[in-house]
């Protein structure tokens, strides 16, 4: 693939609608719920192994689309656990009880108060696992909640699912419990070192795209344009 073509976002990424699934695309975007969530498949052709990422209420769509395609979920991962994030847990627990749910330690207090018996995964920053041969990266990305993850998939070009830590031309709050302006700042910087192509994934729809790239981020969002953490504070 060229250096142009790796600039420009896949098709099946470059509207302003969520798609689904693409024939041999290893992620699928849909937006579900009333906070115009998105949630993501990582998908394995060749072994047909799913994971579901922030999975919402209503799972028909997604279980419509994998059953489909004839995909089989091995995994749930979480980038965080605000309620609008895991409003799909409950019912991933009950159909599928003994699926992994991944997601980093300082996040799971929001979890474990209802449900102590969840089988609960702790991931670290750096820490990889596998769905199939795609190869899954955690970031640990705090600011917008303590255990904020960022899951970058090293797949033909880097993809980066950033929950509530980025989104198109912003960033994710740090006026609730747990957010911090200083470790926000810190994440984008550690965001900012990644490949210039990497595929900038949102956890919500709430620009007219569903999608950028890094190299377009580094340019037009305001909060990484910042250059001090009072920059950042300072942003409407």
């Amino acid at each position: 693939m060229t250096a142009q073509a790796l600039m420009k976002l896949p098709p099946h990424l470059s509207s302003h609608h969520a798609s689904g699934i693409e024939p041999q695309e290893c992620i699928a975007q849909f937006e579900i719920g009333d906070m115009q969530n998105f949630v993501y498949l990582i998908l394995d052709w060749k072994s047909k192994a799913a994971a579901i990422v922030d999975p919402q209420k209503n799972l028909q769509p997604l279980e419509h689309a994998l059953e489909q395609h004839g995909f089989h979920l091995v995994a749930t991962l979480l980038t965080h656990t605000h309620f609008d994030h895991v409003a799909g847990v409950p019912a991933i627990a009950q159909r599928y009880p003994h699926l992994p749910i991944y997601l980093h330690e300082h996040d799971s207090h929001r979890l474990t108060r209802a449900n102590p018996q969840l089988p609960l995964n702790f991931l670290t920053d750096g820490q990889t696992l596998n769905i199939g041969v795609q190869q899954i990266q955690a970031l640990h990305t705090p600011g917008h909640s303590a255990g904020e993850l960022c899951y970058l998939i090293n797949s033909s070009r880097p993809y980066l699912l950033t929950g509530d830590t980025v989104f198109i031309r912003d960033c994710g709050r740090t006026d609730l419990p747990t957010g911090s302006n200083q470790e926000l700042f810190a994440s984008l910087q550690k965001i900012k070192t990644l490949p210039l192509e990497t595929v900038i994934l949102p956890g919500h729809h709430y620009a007219p795209e569903c999608a950028s790239t890094l190299e377009e981020q580094l340019r037009t969002s305001p909060p990484f344009l910042c250059k001090t953490i009072e920059e950042l504070v300072a942003l409407p």
